[in-house]
């Protein structure tokens, strides 16, 4: 994660995740190797979309929030590193770890959702094991061969999620558990109002809602919150105002990225969203202020067979009527929120500015 727009504050963060990433996967690579060498492919192509990128934005909120709630115990005494958080840090990390690895689950089960052919700049899981059987004369069906790899492997990602959030304790678990429900129920919503050609606003809201911003930033705000003690349905409530206008600011500016951003650094191609027919806000705000002939460009939405010149038209649709000021707008606007709610937590000010900073590079990346 080589960005310089990404704070400092994240970056730290990711770097200690991302050690322990590799260590676990290298310990389970060992360990399966020594069973059967056969079975450390399926590590191997874990650790590959595992290392591939990603911006460690679950564990920095995770990390930021435990450490706030952390020192309203100690005072503004112990700053991080300190000898008195130092175990605890252990474990704030193999969560940030246990999120990265439930993210990779995702992604690689919703690759199969999409047949996407790429992820993060590297070919999708299914796609290159379809392509392994084929070039190695193995027998079987390539799709249901590289399909059924990728399953395995994002599941196992799923399982070592589990395990590395092993040590919390109940109260934590319970929102670990939640939002693991969260992000399944929104892929089902997702996958289902796309089939169903449901483009409507209160539909893309409610995915981003979901998919996004319980959680990519509210649960991971509200779980750091909780590693240390009870944090109180006071101070998770002020969590969720301040990650949900946030977590869809995320969305908004992700699904602005799929429309105009740089396949180099989006890692898929760009238009995509729109073949799948995903319910976005962005496609709601045009469909309110098109015309017949604009609608009509708009109703090719969903299909799988758009060239990149029926993208551009669309694309120049959404600009033309307004959809994609809109957008920037409404980002501008939830971000402004998120500030507010930050200004109401009660945590100390290197927390805080770490918040902003974070906030901040959410809503403004351009990757």
């Amino acid at each position: 994660m080589a960005d310089s727009q990404v704070p400092h504050q994240l970056l730290r963060v990711a770097k200690e995740v991302d050690a322990k990433l590799e260590a676990v996967l290298e310990e389970q690579r060992r360990h399966w190797t020594e069973v059967d060498p056969r079975l450390s492919e399926a590590i191997d192509e874990l650790e590959r979309m595992t290392t591939s990128g990603g911006k460690r934005l679950r564990a920095g909120f995770c990390y930021w929030a435990w450490r706030g709630a952390a020192l309203l115990d100690r005072g503004s005494g112990p700053q991080i590193g300190s000898e008195s958080l130092e175990l605890e840090e252990d474990l704030i990390i193999r969560v940030g770890a246990a999120f990265e690895f439930l993210h990779v689950f995702a992604l690689i089960h919703d690759d199969i959702m999409d047949n996407s052919s790429t992820r993060r700049g590297a070919t999708t899981v299914h796609v290159a094991n379809g392509r392994r059987l084929t070039e190695s004369n193995w027998q079987g069906e390539a799709r249901r061969y590289g399909e059924g790899v990728a399953i395995l492997v994002g599941d196992l990602g799923h399982v070592y999620a589990d395990q590395m959030i092993g040590q919390v304790d109940r109260r934590a678990r319970r929102i670990w558990d939640e939002l693991r429900i969260e992000l399944n129920l929104g892929q089902y919503l997702d996958m289902r109002a796309a089939a169903a050609g449901e483009l409507d606003h209160e539909t893309a809201r409610q995915v981003a809602t979901f998919k996004t911003a319980l959680y990519t930033i509210v649960r991971p705000l509200q779980l750091g919150a909780s590693l240390h003690h009870d944090p109180g349905p006071t101070l998770l409530a002020k969590l969720d105002r301040f990650g949900r206008p946030l977590g869809r600011a995320f969305q908004l500016r992700d699904d602005a990225l799929g429309l105009i951003g740089d396949e180099k650094w989006l890692g898929k191609p760009v238009g995509d969203d729109l073949r799948e027919g995903k319910p976005t806000e962005i496609v709601s705000f045009a469909l309110d202020e098109a015309s017949a002939a604009q609608r009509s460009v708009l109703d090719q939405i969903g299909r799988r067979d758009l060239s990149s010149t029926e993208v551009a038209d669309i694309v120049e649709v959404l600009t033309a009527t307004g959809a994609l000021g809109r957008n920037e707008e409404e980002i501008q606007r939830l971000l402004q929120e998120a500030h507010q709610a930050l200004a109401d937590l009660p945590f100390d000010e290197v927390t805080l500015d770490a918040f902003g900073a974070l906030a901040d590079y959410v809503a403004a990346r351009d990757r």
